[in-house]
């Protein structure tokens, strides 16, 4: 029975696995359009149903379950069922499963991901002056609203392109988030630029830029020296205790294009950190899923305990009852039979006691009988012998 319940429970999990058929990511850009196709090559007898990530029915075949109005249906036919949602928000991320019921049931899932595009990014500059004389100045590029957090690099007016210091600001809800890099610079030209270059996936390809031109930097300094104005800081105490980069010097030279190995290293790069954070992500989702299995396993093989020793008390209960309704009619019986014995023995009693009573009655009798007889038989021959005197005597 136990590898009965086993190879059930070893199976349940296995046909999940196989009637799943693949795993598909689609990924959109916040306020986009998202369309959903799920096609099938079963056409007789067949039904599809399309599942929201919170596990709730948006459409069995044409017929919507939801009354929430964001989900439309695109197109429905004996192969196919696709639906839209024009407006994408954040809300709705996560897994949608299209079910198709014919023979047996098979599931197809899509993971959605909604992107939002960061800002175009503001460079603040700053110089910071030391008792000794020296002076470096903090370059700030900030951007808001992201989703996921963006890449920033730092491109010098050489063609040096470079990393500063991150850090990324979540909101409430845990998935936009604002980010800055700083960057110091301690030695600059005159003409030296620095441009904060933002890469992201829901660019597709393409680059936010906002440039800095130390010029104007040389040119607020000018001016504020002429007048004895003190400097002022776009950068608070909080913002100089990011994480920083320093670059020791920068050029004098025009700035020219990315080179094409540099450019694809950077791509390269973004694409080997999205894909382990994607592999981690999975990995914890396996972990979870495992787990999952895991505690339900256990869960259902309780279940199964405990119903088998309901059963076993059921059946104990069933023999002792019946083996007491057994003995109620034995004790019964033999109490019945015990109260028959008893009658007949004093009826048997009371018969032969009768009968002697007769016998004595009836030998008493015969006594009394046999007793007047001789006494008759004396008496008539005492008269006989009056009777007869002899003549002698007379």
């Amino acid at each position: 029975m136990w590898w009965g319940v086993l190879s059930l429970l070893f199976w349940f999990p296995l046909q999940a696995a196989f009637l799943t058929n693949h795993m598909e990511t689609v990924m959109v850009e916040e306020g986009q359009k998202l369309t959903l196709n799920c096609i099938t090559s079963v056409t007789k007898n067949a039904s599809l149903q399309w599942l929201a990530p919170s596990g709730f029915t948006i459409f069995f075949n044409e017929h919507p379950a939801l009354k929430n109005s964001k989900y439309q249906l695109l197109h429905r036919s004996a192969t196919q069922l696709s639906i839209t949602v024009p407006n994408v928000t954040l809300q709705d991320e996560g897994v949608y499963k299209c079910l198709h019921y014919s023979n047996s049931v098979s599931t197809k899932q899509v993971r959605v991901i909604v992107l939002a595009t960061p800002f175009k990014p503001t460079v603040d500059a700053v110089v910071i002056r030391k008792q000794n004389g020296e002076k470096h100045v903090i370059l700030k590029c900030s951007t808001e609203r992201s989703k996921p957090p963006p890449q920033i690099t730092w491109l010098l007016g050489n063609a040096v392109e470079l990393y500063g210091g991150l850090h990324h600001d979540f909101e409430i809800d845990g998935k936009k988030c604002n980010t800055t890099s700083t960057l110091v610079v301690h030695t600059y030209g005159k003409n030296s630029t620095a441009d904060c270059i933002i890469r992201h996936r829901g660019l597709q390809g393409r680059k936010l830029i906002a440039s800095f031109h130390f010029e104007d930097l040389v040119a607020d300094q000018e001016t504020a020296s002429a007048s004895d104005v003190p400097e002022k800081s776009s950068l608070s105490s909080q913002d100089l205790q990011q994480p920083m980069s320093t670059v020791t010097m920068i050029e004098n030279s025009s700035r020219p294009e990315i080179d094409e190995k540099k450019e694809q290293a950077i791509q390269d790069s973004d694409l080997t950190t999205e894909t382990s954070a994607q592999y981690t992500g999975l990995a914890l989702r396996k972990s979870g899923i495992l787990l999952l299995m895991l505690v339900s396993f256990l869960i259902f093989i309780l279940f199964i305990i405990v119903q088998l020793f309901i059963m076993k008390l059921r059946k104990a209960h069933v023999i002792w009852k019946r083996e007491n309704e057994i003995l109620e009619h034995t004790l019964e019986g033999y109490r019945s039979r015990s109260t028959n014995d008893e009658t007949s023995s004093q009826e048997k009693n009371s018969k032969t006691s009768h009968s002697k009573r007769c016998m004595s009655y009836i030998t008493r009798l015969y006594s009394d009988a046999k007793t007047k007889r001789k006494e008759n038989a004396r008496h008539s021959k005492l008269e006989g012998e009056h009777t007869h005197i002899p003549e002698s005597i007379v």
